[in-house]
C-alpha cells in the first residue's frame, strides 16, 4: 500500500512489469559498438539505442510524480542543481530553462562550490540531483548535506535501486540502458534531457500565462531578425 498498490495482486503485476522493463533496458545496454561496425552500422546502432532508451524511460515516468515535482518547483524558495561530468551538462540545460521561467536557481561546475551551496540550503529550498549511476559520491554528499538542512530532493537517475534514489524524496527515472562504466554517456544523456524537458514543460503547462509572459520578456532579439524569426 505504501508503494501505491491497491492490493497484493496489483503489487505482483507491478513487480512483473518493472522486472520486464529492467530486463529490456539491460538487453539494450549490451548493444555496444564493435570494431567491425561500418559507419552505417554505427548510425543505426546509436540512433536505435537512443530511441529505445527514450521509449523505456517514457514507460517508467509516473505522471503523479511529475505533478509532485512541479508543485515543488512552484513552492520552493530556490532550486539548486547538482551534477558532475555529463550529468552537469543536463543540469545546465535545466538551469537555462528555469532561468527563462524566472525561477531562482543555482548551478556550478565546481564540486566544492556545489557542496557549499548544499550546506547553505534551507527547508523551503529544492535540490534536483542528476546522476546516471546514482552512486557518484560527491553528489551523494551534496544531497545528504541538503537533506540535513531540510531541503527537498528530486533525483534524475537510473531506474534501479541506488544510494541517490534512497536519499531522495522523489525519483524521476531514466532507463538503465548503459553500463555504469561507460565509454561515453550517450543514450543516458538523451534520456536525462528528455526527463528535464518533460518536467519543465509540465511546469509551463501549470503556469501557462505567467510563463508565456516571461518567455516574451526574456527573449533576446537577434540582430536583423524580427520577433517571429
Amino acid at each position: 500500500k505504501k508503494l501505491g498498490c491497491k492490493g497484493y495482486k496489483d503489487f505482483q503485476n507491478t513487480l512483473a512489469y518493472e522486472a520486464a522493463l529492467f530486463q529490456e533496458s539491460r538487453s539494450i545496454s549490451f548493444q555496444e559498438i564493435t570494431r567491425n561496425d561500418s559507419v552505417e552500422d554505427i548510425i543505426y546502432k546509436v540512433t536505435r539505442k537512443n530511441i529505445e532508451s527514450l521509449e523505456n524511460t517514457q514507460k517508467l515516468i509516473e505522471p503523479k510524480i511529475i505533478a509532485e515535482c512541479v508543485k515543488l518547483l512552484e513552492t520552493s524558495r530556490t532550486v539548486t542543481l547538482f551534477g558532475l561530468g555529463t550529468s552537469l551538462l543536463a543540469a545546465r540545460d535545466l538551469y537555462l530553462k528555469l532561468l527563462r521561467a524566472d525561477l531562482i536557481c543555482n548551478v556550478c561546475d565546481d564540486w566544492h562550490t556545489q557542496l557549499m551551496m548544499a550546506r547553505n540550503l534551507k527547508e523551503n529550498d529544492l535540490v534536483i540531483a542528476i546522476s546516471y549511476s546514482g552512486l557518484t559520491e560527491e553528489i551523494l554528499q551534496c544531497v545528504r548535506e541538503a537533506k540535513g538542512n531540510g531541503a527537498k530532493v528530486v533525483a534524475i537517475t537510473r531506474a534501479v535501486e541506488s544510494d541517490l534514489a534512497a536519499e531522495s524524496d522523489f525519483v524521476l527515472p531514466v532507463a538503465a540502458t548503459e553500463l555504469i562504466h561507460r565509454s561515453g554517456a550517450m543514450s543516458s544523456r538523451i534520456s536525462q534531457l528528455n526527463v528535464i524537458d518533460i518536467l519543465f514543460t509540465a511546469y509551463v503547462n501549470r503556469n501557462y500565462d505567467s510563463c508565456m509572459n516571461k518567455f516574451s520578456k526574456n527573449q533576446i532579439q537577434k540582430k536583423g531578425k524580427t520577433r517571429h524569426d
